[in-house]
């Protein structure tokens, strides 16, 4: 064996689908703190630690959509907190689309470790082709200049990795979560 380096699904599992999301302009997390795996202090304690969260779901789209981003944030798993370690592009929405299938990845690997540690982070976000017009697809995270995160506090307890999304536009679009993985890589 080199090493003790694995891969395994990390609870809490989704009994049922999460509770759908009404988008707005400002990052909503798609997944309450509570599905989300507390991580603890210290889980990103070794520089090249690496997950992967991978989320199924559907979106509700309306009259005039507007755009939608992804990101994924290291934070307390509220809306719009912590650190944005990658976002997407703002891409364009199709108009008036009713619960079509996406699925977003992400992959985060420590690059440094302690109270200001930093994170990397990337991913990719796939859907119907009604939802996002097919040209625009797969959805880079992030589109272009990969960077390493700023200060993270790796040492906290208390704070998680959240799949967050927005739109701009003038309608509520929705987006649920039917399934979510989070798996250590090592």
């Amino acid at each position: 064996m080199d090493g003790a380096f694995y891969r395994d699904l990390r609870e809490p599992f989704i009994g049922s689908d999460a509770t759908a999301v009404t988008l707005a302009a400002t990052y909503k997390a798609l997944l309450p703190a509570g599905a989300l795996p507390p991580l603890g202090s210290h889980y990103f304690g070794r520089i090249g630690k690496k997950v992967r969260l991978r989320l199924f779901g559907r979106m509700t789209t309306a009259l005039t959509p507007g755009n939608i981003q992804l990101a994924i944030f290291y934070g307390t798993g509220a809306d719009a907190n912590g650190v944005n370690l990658a976002a997407s592009a703002a891409v364009a929405l199709s108009a008036s689309q009713t619960n079509l299938s996406w699925e977003a990845e992400f992959t985060v690997h420590c690059r440094s470790i302690g109270a200001t540690g930093t994170l990397f982070a990337t991913g990719k976000f796939l859907c119907n082709n009604a939802l996002v017009a097919s040209t625009l697809l797969p959805i880079m995270i992030p589109a272009s200049a990969p960077a390493v995160s700023g200060s993270c506090d790796l040492t906290s307890a208390s704070l998680i990795l959240s799949p967050q999304m927005l739109r701009s536009g003038s309608t509520a679009e929705t987006a649920q979560v039917h399934d979510f993985e989070f798996e250590a890589l090592n």
